[in-house]
C-alpha cells in the first residue's frame, strides 16, 4: 500500500488563518468558528511535523 503524503504550505496556513479572522469579523456561529479554529490548529500541527521530518532528513544526509 502506498503511503499518503500531505504537504502543508505557508499559503495553506495563511488561508486558514484568514478564514478564522473573516468568520470572527462576520460574527459566524460559534460552531463554525470552532470548526475553522480546529482546522487551523490541525494545519499548524501537520506543518510542524513536516518541518521536523524535513530536518531529520537533512541530518541523516
Amino acid at each position: 500500500m502506498d503511503e499518503l503524503v500531505v504537504v502543508v504550505t505557508d499559503a495553506d496556513v495563511s488561508a486558514a488563518r484568514d478564514a478564522v479572522r473573516r468568520a470572527q469579523t462576520e460574527k459566524a456561529s460559534p460552531e463554525r468558528l470552532a470548526l475553522l479554529r480546529r482546522d487551523l490548529e490541525q494545519l499548524y500541527r501537520l506543518q510542524a511535523r513536516q518541518m521536523i521530518e524535513e530536518f531529520r532528513q537533512r541530518e541523516r544526509s
